[in-house]
């Protein structure tokens, strides 16, 4: 069995600057947390493989290609690869997700 605390997760370097810790890191499958202070955001960028964000606490923007939605707790977002996306926490409190990275 594998469990994984978020507190006891490593952290995960990225382009973006924000909090993220890599809960999960197998051949076929990606985990990460991420947690967005008000007005932080991940820039628009791309990915070679297919994901999902899954909005555990907060709200914000999330931009997939030309297409922008506001989503909140309890939201699934599916991110196709190599279609450009953006995620912007847009509240006032703390936004926390996964993104959950399939090849």
């Amino acid at each position: 069995m594998i469990v994984v605390k978020v507190e006891d997760a490593e952290k995960f370097e990225n382009p973006h600057g924000v909090d993220v810790k890599k809960l999960i890191g197998m051949e076929n499958v990606q985990i990460l947390h991420v947690t967005l202070k008000p007005g932080e955001g991940l820039k628009k960028h791309t990915a070679p493989v297919d994901a999902f964000l899954y909005v555990i606490k907060g709200k914000g923007m999330v931009e997939v290609g030309e297409e922008k939605e506001e989503v909140r707790k309890a939201t699934l977002v599916y991110l196709p690869r190599e279609v450009p996306h953006s995620v912007e926490n847009t509240g006032s409190l703390e936004m926390k997700f996964l993104v959950i990275k399939v090849r």
